[in-house]
């Protein structure tokens, strides 16, 4: 039996999220709160194993109040519920085990559930082992080892090594891997600086290349460059702004 807590400074949304979780024979909700510093408080003394959290919230918002949590000595799963999908980078930058957008659907929360099942099990006898326990500065400094990518209302955590190259189109970045196509709230620059170890490139303005997935370079007009990715039909372009930089990181 998981024992939850739900902190919403909405009632209506508080009580959804408890009328579905509570359809679950393996959820006990043992709090719900509408005010996040009383909440904070129950969550001390009760141990919870899972808090569900709503991100702007008045008093104290939800990622004070996971960071909060972060510091005490028990393990929990935090999953932040929200009608905001601008917040869900920083929630996994924050070691959230899930990111759920209102309103709520019981097959959404079956799978985040289901997820966090599978974190208790196979970590239950860890004694210490603790769920969140990466604050955002630590995350900065440890590094990003996937980035989370949205795909159909859904977060995908994305492997760099996977992604062929990145992309600016009508003002909206897509990142594009070999089985799907994916977008995100990063900008190209950030990107850039998220993968500056995954040796990716910055070849023009609109375009961010894994030089690791390029197997051909055509010499183009104006003393530019095509690239070519191995099992992709589309081409990256190099402008000229960056191509004497292109010529040195490839000792070309």
């Amino acid at each position: 039996m998981l024992r939850v807590v739900l902190v919403d400074d909405e009632k209506l949304s508080l009580d959804e999220l408890s009328f579905i979780l509570s359809k679950n024979s393996e959820v006990e909700i043992i709090g719900k709160y509408l005010d996040p510093l009383a909440a904070l408080e129950f969550i001390k003394q009760s141990k919870p194993e899972v808090v569900f959290l709503d991100i702007e919230m008045t008093e104290l918002d939800g990622f004070t109040l996971a960071e909060e949590i972060c510091k005490m000595d028990f393990p929990v799963s935090i999953v932040f519920a929200t009608v905001f999908d601008k917040y869900a980078i920083k929630a996994f930058e924050m070691n959230a085990i899930d990111y759920v957008l209102k309103p709520f659907s019981e097959v959404r929360l079956e799978l985040t559930m289901d997820k966090i099942y599978e974190r208790y099990n196979s970590n239950k006898n860890i004694s210490s082992y603790c769920y969140n326990n990466v604050l955002p500065e630590q995350a900065a400094i440890k590094g990003i080892k996937k980035l989370p990518l949205w795909k159909e209302e859904c977060i995908f955590l994305v492997h760099p090594n996977d992604i062929l190259y990145c992309t600016v189109l009508n003002k909206e970045v897509f990142v594009l891997t070999k089985e799907a196509t994916f977008t995100t709230q990063y900008t190209l620059s950030q990107l850039g600086n998220k993968l500056i170890n995954h040796n990716f490139f910055r070849s023009h303005k609109s375009y961010l290349v894994n030089l690791d997935k390029i197997y051909k370079i055509v010499p183009w007009f104006n003393s530019t460059f095509v690239l070519k990715i191995e099992d992709w039909k589309e081409e990256v372009p190099v402008s000229r702004h960056y191509v004497k930089d292109f010529k040195k990181v490839l000792n070309m």
